[in-house]
């Protein structure tokens, strides 16, 4: 049955493709914003496609957008909540260090050097900048600005939205300036983590360093909406769209002498973040080369675009074909300060009521690496955390005797995989294949062992086989997921939901926007449960998302103010304890390592998240005007838009030549 819908599923869109771009030209495909579509138009004396924004085709790497529209287009003040999604922090800024995508190594990029140590406490440092670093305007870049910067974090702390300033004023004591292209700053603690919370870690950095020249000129800079931004980077805000749909980026002249220049010239003289509409309508743009890059395109969508379009491509060519080696994992984040929530048997009661095979391939095709462990399983994290913890998971035992790891996830899998009909040569072969490309195991799937621990704590089924609680009433769970702006993290949390139902959980899926979506993670008030990703986790440096992990951080249930830190709600003593004794820690130390699989431990015997799977980062890419994207094969960064792989992106792609 399974292998019939999935048959279906494919041919239907594949048809659906086919018959769409048969009956219309590039021009004619309608952008869902009202318009010509994105790449349609064509200049007939030169015989140039033009891109709707005004931009030769050929000249332009076109994204499509994280979030689909933004809320808001104009803000570029990164001292503030800004269009985050608009390549504003790929494109348009720089900071002190960066973070190789492809081995989890960071480097210089403003710094000129890795940060000096100067005492043995790990506390003070010393930076040096990179000489001859320019703002886009022509002003020359300089510990003026890193002085001006902090001195606003610390200013205006109380009124600066974005959350990465409350980040750098509890972590940084003091600072001053030494000279024109250095500074030095002391830490409230022991900071081995120095380059990635002044630099970046995976995604972005806490510290952005502002423009003094422009910025202090406002009486109020939280008010500032700084729309076209002065950038360190070498592409400039050239439009966006008002209505939030998209964004053009244009090389510098002076590329250069931006933050990232001497990486090498970025290829594209444009760079356009546009929304192409729900999946179907993208779907048709991609085939017919309108983008170059997509965001988390469903996998039966991904087959039925490279039916039509042998461009197309993803980023392995076997199973489950793409990468996953994301920082951040799916799981469902949940209210831990609040009934039935606050009891471990019912977090645990979910997890085993959750039919993770079929979930994967319902949602995914069977295209997921799960993970039991709330961290992603990577090739840099396996054998430091994953590998180690096999023993723990295998022997772990509930209190009522119950052991609820499944080793054989993966093996099943590739089983029922294959009686759907993928072909083998298609799948991985052998134990270690397949554990790589489907994860270590994750928990069985058992509804009666469930309800044995719903029952346990006064949860029972009543005569329709709803669950109740202890008062009598209906027991019914809501599970905010994202609306279609991620239309892959939308399928599997409406079947996280199914299967949820299927055991008798009432479940209310809430669709959300991106701006909500991020209002009821961070306010105890709005959260019961949701899909989400969290605990990103690159590096071996777990505190990079565990920081916040203090009981301080903790509100009260039905708050309404904002958190400031422990999203998860845990309130573990271990976990405080063992988290307090590693902010002081150098992370490679070996005990640094132990303390995190102490805490992994804690996580998963408190089931503080259930966690589910890597991110499937599935990002097919369109090869008709650019080449040279990150591969398996040619794995010089991860193929994420978002992240600051997409400098050493526009680096290394190459124009084909088509026009």
């Amino acid at each position: 049955m399974l292998k019939l819908v999935y048959l279906i599923r494919v041919f239907v869109l594949a048809l659906a493709v086919v018959f769409f771009a048969a009956c219309q030209t590039p021009a004619e495909v309608a952008d869902p914003q009202g318009g010509s579509a994105a790449t349609g138009a064509t200049t007939a004396d030169q015989g140039v496609t033009m891109t709707d924004v005004g931009t030769p085709r050929h000249e332009t790497l076109v994204f499509q957008t994280f979030d689909r529209k933004a809320a808001n287009p104009d803000a570029m003040n990164p001292l503030m909540q800004y269009a985050v999604w608009r390549g504003f922090r790929e494109l348009g800024w720089g900071f002190l260090w960066e973070t190789d995508t492809g081995t989890g190594e960071s480097y210089p990029e403003l710094a000129a050097a890795m940060p000096e140590v100067l005492n043995d406490e790990h506390t003070k440092f010393r930076v040096t900048l990179k000489e001859g670093i320019y703002w886009s305007d022509g002003v020359e870049f300089t510990t003026d600005d890193i002085i001006y910067t902090l001195d606003t974090y610390f200013r205006d702390k109380d009124k600066l939205t974005n959350g990465n300033v409350n980040r750098i004023v509890n972590y940084v004591k003091s600072y001053e300036a030494i000279d024109k292209y250095t500074f030095e700053v002391e830490t409230v603690n022991p900071a081995y983590d120095f380059h990635t919370v002044m630099g970046v870690y995976t995604w972005a950095s806490p510290f952005i360093p502002v423009p003094k020249h422009i910025f202090e000129k406002e009486a109020d800079v939280s008010a500032f909406r700084n729309t076209y931004p002065v950038t360190l980077g070498p592409y400039v805000v050239k439009e966006y769209d008002p209505n939030g749909f998209w964004q053009l980026w244009e090389r510098r002249e002076d590329w250069e002498r931006s933050s990232w220049g001497w990486m090498g010239e970025p290829k594209p003289k444009y760079v356009l973040y546009k929304d192409f509409g729900p999946e179907e309508t993208r779907v048709l743009a991609f085939v017919q080369n309108q983008y170059d890059v997509d965001t988390f395109m469903s996998p039966d969508s991904i087959k039925a675009a490279q039916q039509r379009n042998n461009e197309v491509k993803t980023f392995s060519a076997k199973m489950p074909y793409h990468n996953m080696d994301d920082a951040c994992g799916y799981g469902v984040l949940m209210n831990q300060l609040k009934a039935p929530l606050d009891q471990a048997e019912v977090r645990w009661a979910l997890a085993l009521s959750l039919d993770v095979k079929d979930i994967g391939i319902n949602a995914l095709s069977g295209e997921f690496k799960v993970s039991p462990l709330p961290m992603v399983d990577t090739q840099i994290l396996r054998p430091i955390y994953f590998e180690p913890l096999i023993p723990f998971l295998n022997e772990l035992t509930l209190a009522d005797g119950y052991k609820p790891f499944d080793p054989n996830f993966g093996t099943d899998l590739v089983a029922k995989l294959t009686e759907m009909g993928i072909s083998a040569d298609q799948l991985p072969e052998g134990e270690e294949a397949i554990s790589e490309a489907f994860g270590i195991g994750w928990w069985k799937y058992d509804p009666a062992e469930a309800e044995k621990l719903l029952n346990s704590v006064g949860i029972t089924k009543n005569a329709s086989g709803v669950y109740t609680l202890p008062d009598g009433s209906a027991w019914e769970l809501e599970l905010v997921i994202p609306g279609d702006w991620n239309k892959v993290m939308q399928r599997v949390g409406f079947s996280i939901a199914d299967s949820w139902r299927k055991a008798g959980i009432q479940v209310n899926a809430r669709q959300v926007d991106n701006a909500e979506f991020g209002n009821v993670q961070n306010t105890n008030a709005l959260l019961t449960s949701m899909l989400n990703w969290t605990n990103c986790i690159f590096t071996p440096n777990y505190l990079n998302s565990w920081h916040s992990i203090r009981p301080e951080n903790l509100k009260e249930p039905n708050s309404s103010d904002l958190i400031v830190g422990n999203m998860w709600r845990w309130d573990n003593e271990t976990a405080f304890e063992v988290l307090a004794e590693s902010r002081a820690m150098d992370q490679s130390d070996p005990k640094f390592r132990e303390n995190g699989r102490t805490i992994l431990q804690e996580f998963v015997k408190d089931m503080a998240y259930i966690s589910i799977m890597n991110i499937p980062t599935t990002i097919p890419t369109n090869d008709h005007y650019w080449t040279n994207f990150p591969k398996q094969d040619n794995y010089y960064a991860v193929p994420y838009s978002w992240w600051s792989s997409a400098k050493e992106m526009v680096v290394n792609i190459e124009p084909t030549g088509a026009k």
